[in-house]
């Protein structure tokens, strides 16, 4: 089964491909084009800005790269030593990095055109420089921030008179990444009589503008799975099998290790975190996992440095097939990196952004192969979202786990519940229950056995401890809060996965906390003085911190012992820093201001009315000089921060007040009656 239908063969399209381009692509493998190459590549060719939405996997990369090839090669004149005919821009380092290994197995073929990468991290703008000026390239691919850097510098060198094609491949994420800015500056360095690519799985409003500013009446190609069962598209390849397993949050972690043995012990998989933390963790935490022991675990997130980050990558990609390989990772490997022989795709947890859900599943099933994806949904508060996935036309079928994945959404009700370990209460489906049931024997065992690896060095602890609070503060930003509500989460239970030890101190827990722990968690008994890194440098730090620690205790205890069990902890002179006599002072000094702001409101209704002539009356309103002192009076306090008082900013007075005045000149001066100013000034002050 393939995931895309074969769209003609290379020798077919029209305007013809040259020779090199055809012998390129057979040695390549690739016999027949896909729908998206067979719809973009003729229009490139024919010097029409293109605009392509299609699922992820259906051969985006070679519809953008073989007419760039094509239009270099045809050139009449050949591209001058600092002239440059295309540039690619990617939102991440991977993507551009895997960019630029699919064009190098077309240098054999093409040794005439010479190419560059630009991203940051792993070379110097200075060394970019200096490579451009020795290789001349007349392709760069690279990320948007150092392709910025290169263009606007003169003294570079690169000149962009000649440019044929400008491409933004995966443009939402580009978007999405927050890289506006620098790609309006890098077009705007561009000449406007060129060919304009833009490369997405998704198109959004952010998309269409751009399309509006940067395109010439751009022609859009729209490739779409078509779904022969609901009669509808889907956004994701025919041949990639997607599910969802429910389960109860403190089961994740089992569930991942069965799925693994089951599913990947002779392939490469991606498993999915929400945060960087969790990554690290639980790549640590895996890889010493007995069950495991044959997997290759590798981590990958945002915040890794650039070099770790790509040794990571080249590390996994370089798994031989056959060989049992996981990547834990973050969205940062969720968008166009096709990874040879990634077969399966476990998202531990939901994504954040519901578009990236579709594109973590597509690294799965690419260019024709049968891929598997799935993620895990707490039972009882998260099954909407399969939903909301179908709504969004993503395909996706209930799984059952005990005995391996297996499509169980055709199973009566009460099997289901049977398939649930751990939970026998049929009442919980579909309701909000922030307790979760307790573990089943298996699951109990599982998570006594990750403890146990957690106690073997504290780093692990520390390491578990950061992942537990980011997970939390993560969920509580999601952008399906309407599904992923963070009150319904069970922090006990997320405890109790995450093999914790201890909880740590934050505001989430500081009304959950019941004889050291909270519900469904329950510290364990251990001494965390004689809790030690394996890392010895660490553990000389602590041990000297903890000895630094108790003679500190100590002294105090000496003190208090001196003076009779007391503290003689000075406390400063209430004269001088008690908050209550502050407060009193500052109270009194705000009443004083209200009455001679209500003077001056009262003073001014008179004159916009006309009892009274400019001048008369002001006696004990207040001038100037006075609201001048006050504002002071009002700075002061406000840096000093003390008096701790709730009542309401002068801020909103002090812009009303002012504009009351201006008003009362447009009644003087005619351009306001007295009823208008009247209305004007009772809105005003009613909304304060």
């Amino acid at each position: 089964m393939v995931s895309v239908a074969p769209a003609g063969s290379w020798e077919s399209l029209e305007p013809k491909l040259s020779p090199q381009i055809l012998d390129a692509v057979s040695t390549m493998g690739f016999s027949e084009m896909t729908p998206v190459q067979s719809g973009a590549i003729p229009l490139f060719m024919k010097n029409k800005d293109v605009v392509v939405e299609a699922v992820t996997g259906s051969g985006k990369t070679l519809s953008f790269l073989i007419p760039i090839l094509e239009k270099i090669h045809r050139r009449s004149r050949k591209l001058g030593p600092t002239e440059v005919g295309a540039i690619v821009i990617s939102p991440t380092r991977e993507l551009a990095t895997q960019i630029i290994k699919v064009l190098k197995d077309f240098e054999p073929f093409f040794p005439n055109i010479s190419h560059q990468l630009l991203i940051g991290g792993e070379t110097s703008l200075e060394e970019d420089i200096a490579t451009f000026q020795e290789v001349h390239p007349d392709i760069l691919i690279g990320t948007p921030g150092r392709l910025e850097d290169i263009l606007s510098q003169k003294r570079s060198g690169v000149n962009v008179k000649e440019l044929e094609v400008l491409v933004l491949d995966e443009a939402d994420r580009l978007l999405d990444m927050g890289f506006s800015v620098s790609l309006n500056k890098i077009m705007s360095l561009l000449p406007k009589q060129r060919r304009t690519g833009l490369f997405s799985a998704t198109m959004t409003d952010g998309l269409s503008e751009l399309v509006r500013a940067g395109l010439r009446n751009p022609v859009r190609i729209v490739v779409k799975v078509e779904d022969l069962v609901g009669g509808g598209g889907q956004r994701t390849p025919a041949s990639l099998h997607i599910g969802y397993i429910l389960c109860s949050t403190s089961q994740k972690l089992l569930l991942l290790s069965h799925l693994l043995r089951q599913e990947a012990y002779n392939k490469k998989t991606i498993v999915y975190f929400a945060t960087c933390a969790s990554v690290d963790y639980f790549q640590k935490l895996l890889s010493r996992l007995p069950a495991l022991s044959d997997f290759a675990v590798h981590s990958l997130h945002g915040k890794m440095e650039t070099k770790k980050r790509t040794l990571t990558f080249k590390s996994f990609t370089d798994i031989p097939a056959g060989s049992p390989g996981l990547l834990l990772c973050t969205d940062v490997a969720s968008r166009g990196l096709d990874i040879p022989d990634v077969d399966f795709v476990v998202q531990v947890d939901p994504p954040q952004d519901p578009k990236a859900f579709t594109h973590r599943c597509g690294r799965a099933g690419r260019a024709g192969r049968e891929g598997k994806a799935v993620v895990f949904l707490v039972k009882g508060k998260e099954e909407t979202y399969v939903d909301f996935l179908k709504v969004r036309k993503v395909p996706i079928q209930r799984w059952g786990w005990k005995g391996g994945p297996e499509i169980i959404e055709d199973m009566e009700e009460e099997d289901e519940d049977e398939e649930m370990a751990g939970d026998n209460d049929d009442d919980l489906l579909g309701k909000i229950v922030r307790e979760e049931p307790e573990d089943d024997a298996e699951n109990t065992e599982f998570l006594k056995d990750l403890q146990k690896i957690v106690k073997t060095d504290r780093d692990l602890h520390d390491k578990g401890t950061m992942a537990y609070v980011s997970f939390i503060r993560s969920y509580s930003k999601h952008e399906a809060s309407f599904i992923f509500r963070s009150r319904d989460l069970d922090l006990g239970a997320l405890a109790r996965g995450y093999a914790l030890l201890r909880l740590p101190k934050m505001p989430e827990l500081k009304n959950e906390k019941s004889g050291g722990g909270i519900q469904g968690f329950t510290p364990a008994d251990m001494d965390m003085d004689k809790y030690k890194y394996q890392d010895k440098q660490k553990e000389v730090v602590r041990v000297k911190k903890l000895a630094e620690y108790k003679a500190k205790q100590e002294q105090k205890a000496k003190e208090a012992a001196a003076n009779g069990g007391k503290n003689d902890k000075k406390r400063k002179p209430i004269n001088k820093a008690s908050a209550w006599s502050e407060k009193q002072e500052a109270k009194e000094r705000k009443l004083d201001r209200q009455v001679k702001k209500q003077r001056k409101r009262d003073y001014l209704k008179r004159l916009a009315n006309g009892e009274i002539k400019e001048g008369e009356g002001k006696e004990g309103e207040g001038d100037d000089d006075d609201e001048k002192e006050d504002e002071k009076e009002d700075s002061k306090e406000e840096k000093a921060d003390v008096s701790g008082d709730e009542d309401e900013d002068d801020e909103d007075s002090w812009e009303a007040l002012a504009r009351e005045e201006r008003l009362a000149k447009k009644v003087k001066r005619g351009k306001l009656s007295s009823k208008e100013f009247d209305k004007e000034v009772g809105n005003m002050f009613a909304d304060l």
